[in-house]
């Protein structure tokens, strides 16, 4: 079994190639000793929902206790989920709060931001939701995530990396629950209020955007990841 810290990731697949090549040239002749020093071991992944299954979670496509439609897309956002949690699972409480510049947001400050619009999308495709403006009780709990900016660099810091995992977590498992209450009808039939550009929108587009939203972001993690002093180079994008 590969070690966890050659498990595939979006930001390590090239690199674990190259890993996995390196690991297969160290083995040592028949007859030799390999005096190479032990590896260190990897943080175990956190909990996830749906809890990460190296079976599945390659494999886009229809789950069970889901509708098909529905079910490819939890597999989307898994897999996505998975981007972002894995690589920053080593993170301590000062790389989370490492400002790049007057300009930038954290990585916590950007992991927050996804469980923020999660949680925002939830209510206006669960809920069926309408607002020109956050309603109050979003606005004081998430405004500061969802908006960034001044007020999340004043306000997102301070925390570890298991606070932002589970506020991830959480926001999934409502998610998923309310995903297993309903079918293909309602993921792919268009909505009433039209969406960006003024053109028809349904909830697989929202959703989608959810899962896109989450690439976006994990690659400001990634470049981020490697501005935080001490960061070792590790040669992949960004």
């Amino acid at each position: 079994m590969l070690p966890d810290c050659l498990m595939f990731t979006r930001r390590n697949f090239f690199a674990g190639s190259a890993s996995l090549m390196a690991f297969a040239g160290a083995a040592p002749a028949f007859g030799q000793t390999n005096t190479a020093p032990a590896q260190p071991k990897s943080v175990p992944l956190p909990k996830m929902a749906p809890p990460y299954d190296k079976a599945t979670i390659n494999l886009i496509g229809p789950r069970s206790g889901y509708s098909p439609h529905v079910g490819t897309l939890v597999t989307m956002l898994t897999w996505m989920e998975l981007a972002v949690l894995g690589p920053t699972r080593e993170l301590k409480q000062q790389d989370l709060d490492y400002l790049l510049d007057k300009n930038a947001n954290t990585i916590g400050a950007l992991m927050l931001h996804l469980t923020a619009t999660e949680v925002l999308y939830q209510r206006m495709t669960f809920d069926n939701e309408q607002f020109n403006e956050y309603p109050a009780d979003y606005k004081a709990k998430w405004g500061a995530a969802m908006d960034l900016g001044d007020a999340g660099r004043a306000s997102i810091k301070g925390h570890d990396i298991a606070f932002y995992q589970d506020a991830i977590r959480e926001a999934r498992e409502k998610t998923l629950a309310e995903f297993a209450k309903r079918d293909d009808a309602w993921l792919l039939t268009p909505l009433k209020q039209p969406g960006w550009g003024g053109g028809p929108i349904n909830n697989y587009c929202l959703w989608f955007h959810v899962c896109e939203h989450i690439s976006h972001h994990a690659g400001q993690i990634d470049l981020l990841m490697k501005r935080v002093p001490g960061a070792k180079p590790d040669g992949t994008a960004g």
